[in-house]
Formats: C-alpha cells, sequence, structure tokens
C-alpha cells in the first residue's frame, strides 16, 4: 500500500468518526464564522504560525547544533540551552493559540485531515524529545565531547522538526 493509498484510506476513515460533525458545529459557531468572513484574520493567523514555527524551530536547531559541536562550542550546553529554551516555550505558546484559532476557523480543513493528525502525533513525541534532550543536556558537564546516544537524539529531532514543518504544510494538499 502507498502511501498516497494510506492517506486516503485514513481519510476515508476520519470521515467515518463523529469528527464532521464536530467540524460542522465548529464551523457553524458565532466565532467561527466571524473568523471566516474576515478577509485578513486566517492569513494574519497563518502568518503568526509560521512565525512561531520560526522561532520554535530556529531555537531547538541551535540547541541541537550545539549538541552536535557545530555552533557555540566554547558556551556551555546549557548555557544554549538557557537562551533559546524560552523562544522554544514561547514560540509553541504562539503555535497552540494560533493553530487553535485556525481550527476554529477552518475547522474541516485540519480535524477531517489524516495528515494533520499526523503532525499533531509527531508534535507530541517532539515536543517529549526535547524536553528529554534538555534534561540531558543540563546534566551534561560545560565541556566535553557529547555522549553518541544525545548526538544521535539531537539529530533526531533535527529531523522531526522538518517532518512536522513538512505535514503542517502538506495538511493543505491532502485529501479530505
Amino acid at each position: 500500500m502507498s502511501l498516497v493509498d494510506l492517506t486516503f484510506e485514513a481519510a476515508e476513515w476520519l470521515r467515518s468518526t463523529s469528527l464532521p460533525a464536530l467540524a460542522d458545529s465548529i464551523s457553524a459557531s458565532a466565532f467561527s464564522q466571524m473568523l471566516q468572513s474576515s478577509f485578513w484574520i486566517i492569513p494574519s493567523l497563518q502568518s503568526l504560525h509560521i512565525l512561531g514555527i520560526a522561532a520554535l524551530f530556529g531555537s531547538s536547531t541551535l540547541i541541537n547544533l550545539r549538541v552536535l559541536g557545530l555552533y557555540a562550542r566554547d558556551a556551555s550546553p546549557a548555557r544554549i540551552v538557557a537562551r533559546f529554551g524560552p523562544w522554544i516555550f514561547w514560540g509553541f505558546i504562539g503555535l497552540l493559540v494560533t493553530g487553535l484559532l485556525l481550527v476554529i476557523a477552518e475547522p474541516a480543513r485540519e480535524l477531517v485531515n489524516p495528515v494533520f493528525w499526523f503532525k499533531m502525533i509527531l508534535i507530541v513525541i517532539a515536543l517529549l524529545l526535547s524536553t528529554a534532550l534538555n534534561r540531558r543536556i543540563l546534566a551534561m558537564p560545560p565541556q566535553g565531547r557529547t555522549a553518541a546516544a544525545t548526538r544521535m537524539h539531537a539529530i533526531l529531532l533535527l529531523l522531526l522538526w522538518c517532518l512536522i514543518i513538512f505535514a503542517g504544510r502538506w495538511i493543505g494538499y491532502a485529501p479530505i
């Protein structure tokens, strides 16, 4: 079974759940109607969502590059986490707020979309792995070689965040 077939099957399954009715109910709400009818709200939310992605991904990338020894070798890993960790936190908060508003504005596009749910699962995994990596980093000595497992963890996170960005982009093109 190809990825396209799997996506279509997942879309069919999602349509057989109560999610389409939930999407219709949300879409009929006054708040959703207000978001949908405004010329500027959805593009503005999408732009803010992209800025949140940039903050989170950029900060996570710099932390991971420090773990890999490719950035700020003279700074301790803990110092890099302290510097960029808040950007990850606030970027995520921004993504959460704008993402929820986008779901309310376009519920059918999101809630019955298998790529949306794939992205949500990946985000949960990435946040858990990021938390674990930050704990490892804070326990590391200020200088010295990073353990191979920690470097692999950083590479996995970089790839995972890239996959999340790709999934986010593909939401608009998935069969629903």
